[in-house]
């Protein structure tokens, strides 16, 4: 009988040991705004390290921004059960008095907004990165938009209030954005 127990205990350990790797680890997140029992739930902002600490996937950050920007604070919702994340940041300008506009990045572990967008063909042209992932590039005259799918996640790159740079140029800007996301 206590062989039994011993066994029943390791198995519990197993499983909510392999559970933890896949779920939010949120105990130390606060909730912002939400409706109880409701999804989707977003937390307040948090770190890129601590984001990094609680998420069950890796997200693939940018390590080239064109411009100086405010360090970023990361958006994490919960669309469902702490295991539909969506993160969210914006790479807001230093000097945003000569300077318009910023990049805004979301990422999805689970078929959202990108998978949409591809599916509906809500894209002008198709790209590819330098990993060779196809990407999706579309302009809207005051903010451009690169998204892609990698690794399980949605990518979603945007060039915000873009509107004094040509087309040309964001298209190249996002492109170099993207490649620098390892």
């Amino acid at each position: 009988m206590r062989r039994a127990g011993v066994l029943a205990a390791g198995l519990l350990l197993t499983v909510l040991t392999s559970c933890q790797g896949s779920m939010l680890v949120d105990g130390e997140l606060k909730l912002d705004m939400h409706s109880k029992g409701h999804y989707p739930r977003s937390y307040k902002p948090v770190s890129i390290e601590k984001t990094e600490d609680v998420i069950p996937f890796k997200a693939h950050l940018p390590e080239f921004i064109p411009y100086k920007y405010e360090k970023p604070k990361i958006v994490i919702t919960d669309w469902g059960k702490k295991k539909k994340l969506q993160l969210e940041t914006e790479y807001t300008r230093k000097d945003q008095k000569t300077e318009k506009g910023f990049i805004a990045l979301k990422i999805f572990n689970h078929k959202n907004l990108v998978s949409e967008l591809i599916k509906n063909k809500k894209y002008e042209d198709t790209l590819e990165l330098e990993d060779g992932t196809e990407a999706y590039f579309a302009y809207f005259g005051n903010y451009a938009e690169l998204f892609w799918l990698a690794d399980e996640e949605e990518y979603d790159l945007r060039h915000m209030f873009a509107n004094e740079y040509s087309e040309k140029q964001v298209k190249k800007e996002l492109l170099r954005i993207a490649n620098s996301m390892n």
